[in-house]
């Protein structure tokens, strides 16, 4: 009986493989059923997302395995296995107990530490637990990986500070204008940068939306997709004094936004503050305009150095991650290989007790005279002599297990005493 995770994500395959081994919400249903109708014995949960799509299995015969899961990959979305067997990744057993902890704790997202994969991760074995599609395992590897993620995010700071510069800038924004709804935003070059910028504060609160570019139609698409108003490129002096946010990031070889401009724009607001963001390299907007009060003005650098001071504490993290990641693994291992050993042991258990009930078969007709009662006393005390050499073995194999090594164990009982696994017998 061994657990396995296979699949493919962001870092091992283009999003031209992934779409093509993707899940759909309403497939994933039916993928699941075909793969445990195909492996009556099996249990699985199928995680689907735009970065990543695995599926995480075990079965007691072991029938599920790397070679029939890359087949059930193939055969549900009909595509030949060369198309994307160089892409795929696989765990078995401990390795993959590690795996799914690490993902659900978003230490292997795209983006260390967002939350997203936790909900991800919850929804997909929700929905395999409501197809009854798992069991006593995937229960177990699913309820631990999901409690690990939450201890994580919870006692350590790995998802704490923005990490992107979009988000940074929309910090900036927040640190001088607590409320956004009253506050105009002017986006000039209608970039995908200022495009993220925009996004992240209309969800923020933001309203009121201008956006200009050389090329009026884009400027119209992106200020009509806020319900916002095109400003014609060289008119964009005109309209500076109504922004509170200026985000500007243009292609221009000079600067498109000038001192006199921004001191004037401030004394038409009466001194209200504005916050220009310059994300264009070259610089869009004249780094003197900062010496203006109640001006700020941040350039891509001063993102930038918030962004990596973020990644840094991220980075410290990771091995505070880690740490509990690896000794949530251990127990977990010590309790699957627990749970592997007991059949072992009840075996164990079968096959001497199954030697006695022989002897004393052998033994019964030679005291033909003996009373009822003693003869109970004989076949008791034998029982419990059985039981009493059972002990130890029973004991030890279950320290064994919690170190792993119950297999090694299970496997040295077998030879020692002859002893065969019911499947053994058909092979």
């Amino acid at each position: 009986m061994n657990l396995h995770t296979i699949g493919i994500n962001h870092k091992t395959a283009p999003v031209e493989i992934r779409e093509k081994l993707a899940f759909s919400a309403s497939g994933i249903p039916v993928a699941l059923s075909s793969l445990t109708q195909s492996f009556p014995s099996s249990e699985a949960v199928i995680l689907s997302t735009c970065n990543r799509v695995e599926i995480y299995g075990t079965s007691p015969d072991n029938s599920l395995n790397k070679e029939t899961l890359i087949d059930f990959f193939s055969a549900f979305h009909g595509l030949p296995k060369e198309r994307f067997s160089d892409h795929i990744y696989h765990y078995q057993n401990i390795n993959a107990v590690r795996h799914l902890f690490f993902v659900t704790s978003s230490l292997d997202s795209m983006v260390v530490g967002e939350s997203q994969i936790l909900a991800q991760v919850k929804e997909a074995y929700m929905t395999a637990a409501s197809l009854e599609t798992t069991g006593n395992i995937l229960n177990q590897l699913f309820q631990r990986a999901l409690n690990v993620a939450k201890s994580i995010h919870a006692g350590t700071e790995i998802s704490k500070g923005k990490v992107s510069v979009s988000s940074i800038a929309v910090e900036f924004a927040v640190k001088i204008f607590r409320d956004f709804s009253d506050k105009t935003v002017f986006i000039i070059g209608a970039g995908e940068m200022c495009e993220l910028v925009l996004k992240h504060l209309v969800e923020h609160g933001a309203k009121a939306v201008m956006v200009a570019n050389r090329n009026y139609d884009k400027a119209k698409v992106l200020a009509d997709e806020y319900e916002g108003k095109a400003i014609k490129y060289d008119l964009l002096r005109d309209h500076l004094f109504e922004a509170d946010i200026i985000i500007s990031s243009t292609a221009a070889p000079h600067y498109v936004i000038h001192t006199d401009q921004i001191r004037n724009a401030i004394k038409a607001r009466r001194g209200n503050p504005m916050l220009l963001i310059d994300i264009a390299v070259p610089r869009d907007i004249n780094p003197e305009i900062a010496k203006i009060d109640n001006v700020y003005l941040y350039n891509i650098d001063d993102l930038q150095t918030v962004v990596n001071k973020n990644m840094d504490v991220r980075e410290k993290e990771f091995k505070k991650c880690q740490d509990i990641i690896n000794k949530e693994v251990e127990n977990f291992m010590a309790w699957f290989e627990e749970l592997k050993i007991g059949p072992a042991i009840s075996q164990l258990r079968t096959h001497f007790h199954n030697i006695g009930e022989e002897e004393l078969e052998r033994l019964r007709p030679k005291l033909r005279n003996i009373a009822q009662d003693e003869w109970e006393h004989i076949v008791y005390s034998m029982q419990r002599t059985l039981n009493k050499i059972l002990h130890k073995p029973a004991r030890v194999g279950k320290e064994k297990a919690k170190n792993g090594g119950g297999y090694q164990y299970v496997e040295t009982i077998k030879n020692l005493f002859g002893i065969h696994h019911k499947d053994d017998s058909k092979k």
